[in-house]
């Protein structure tokens, strides 16, 4: 019966339809506001017309007024819903054009780029390929690890704005495409994703201006797709939301200038970034630090976020915000360490049983306490501290079942940093 009722009704629309497009004298009511927009505009919409709009409901919506008589008693009952999907319709018309194709200038201030007519800076897009001895050496790491040890392992890459292809048209060559490069080497077993920006606005809603991090909006998304990737296989519960967000410059009045920003100085005249950050639920746990002689030392705390939502911070301008809060651990004496020179142990008060083992370069700092809360223990260690602790002693020590290898490009073309193993001279 129901599927009857909705046949009919389908055929009532198309009858309403049909009249007003063969009968364009039809009477409307001045509520229809009739503007004779096409429904050729909601896909090939022409900027330059009175009728233009930027969404395409709010095209289809024009196209209806005009195109259905008595418009106004249908398009009431179903424009809530339209209203509601909106989003999920820009993305299905956003089929229909070539993100990728989207290009932009580069225009040079120092040792970086401005982007576009942006305050945004980047370096100069590369268009060499990793260098494949290092590359293959980091497989053959790699796959003697999961040989061994029979781990979950997964790459997630953090692409910069240099990743992308949005400057081809403007160097005049194809930019290399580095995590292609690196999927490819990596054995199927291992599980891979990227960070994907959908234009450069996207990018700039997620991305420092003045930093090569990502900012708050940027970690956010980059817990989420690693947890989906991780969450087929292993059972993680429940996917965390954000407790608050706390706009920490605009609190505390004081102004956040990123690494590109504090090393072109006066060259850049772009202003400067909002420090803010997102506070989670995390369960009740214990931190350590593993010091030179592979101890365990007590942290009273991994990350200054207290400090920072209480105040408690130097706010000069010379203050790298996101690595100062996220990056340092302090012991019972009140000593600092940075995660540049040890690694981190978070041990959660949970049921879980997987251990991870977290890999990463600067971006897994803002990610890594939301990431570790749902693990049992969670080790984390900066690629730069690599040669500095055996990689079994720290999967054999505290049973690690999975890892993940989280950076940017640093990690994987550097010649320097390898995994070490008991032994090794």
């Amino acid at each position: 019966m129901k599927y009857k009722s909705s046949v009919i009704i389908i055929f009532i629309i198309l009858i309403l339809f049909c009249m007003s497009y063969f009968i364009p004298n039809i009477k409307m009511k001045n509520s229809e506001n009739r503007t004779y927009a096409t429904f050729g505009m909601i896909f090939h919409p022409d900027p330059d017309s009175v009728v233009y709009h930027d969404s395409p409901v709010e095209r289809l919506d024009a196209a209806l007024s005009d195109q259905f008589a008595f418009r106004e008693l249908i398009v009431n009952n179903y424009l809530s819903f339209m209203n509601s999907s909106e989003s999920f319709t820009y993305k299905i018309s956003r089929q229909f054009t070539n993100v990728s194709n989207e290009q932009y200038s580069l225009h040079s201030i120092g040792q970086y780029e401005l982007i576009d007519d942006t305050e945004y800076l980047t370096i100069f897009p590369e268009v060499n390929k990793f260098d494949e001895k290092v590359l293959d050496k980091r497989k053959k790491q790699i796959t003697y690890i999961h040989d061994k040890y029979n781990l979950n392992m997964y790459v997630y890459y953090v692409t910069q704005a240099y990743d992308t292809s949005w400057f081809d048209s403007y160097i005049g060559i194809k930019s290399a495409d580095h995590y292609e490069e690196i999927k490819n080497i990596l054995p199927n077993y291992i599980k891979t994703d990227y960070l994907v920006y959908e234009d450069l606005y996207d990018y700039m809603n997620i991305h420092y201006k003045t930093d090569h991090h990502w900012n708050h909006e940027g970690a956010k998304r980059g817990y989420e797709s690693i947890y989906k990737m991780l969450s087929k296989d292993i059972d993680l519960g429940d996917m965390k939301s954000p407790k608050s967000l706390n706009k920490n410059s605009i609190t505390y009045d004081y102004k956040y200038l990123g690494s590109y920003g504090q090393i072109l100085g006066d060259l850049y005249k772009g202003g400067y970034d909002e420090f803010s950050f997102y506070e989670y639920d995390l369960p009740s746990r214990s931190t350590y630090i593993i010091d030179s002689n592979l101890k365990e030392i007590k942290a009273t705390k991994i990350g200054l976020m207290d400090e920072y939502i209480n105040g408690d911070i130097d706010k000069d301008i010379g203050k790298d915000h996101y690595i100062n809060m996220y990056g340092t651990a302090k012991d019972e004496s009140g000593n600092s360490y940075a995660d540049t020179d040890y690694s981190f142990v978070i041990k959660n008060n949970n049921s879980n049983k997987e251990n991870l083992l977290m890999i990463s370069d600067s971006y897994g700092r803002a990610i890594r306490d939301v990431l570790a809360s749902h693990f049992n223990t969670t080790v984390y260690i900066d690629y730069r501290v690599l040669n500095k602790v055996p990689i079994d002693y720290l999967i054999e020590k505290y049973n690690i079942t999975t890892i993940l290898m989280n950076s940017n490009k640093t990690m994987w073309g550097n010649n320097e940093y390898f995994f070490t193993f008991r032994g090794d001279e």
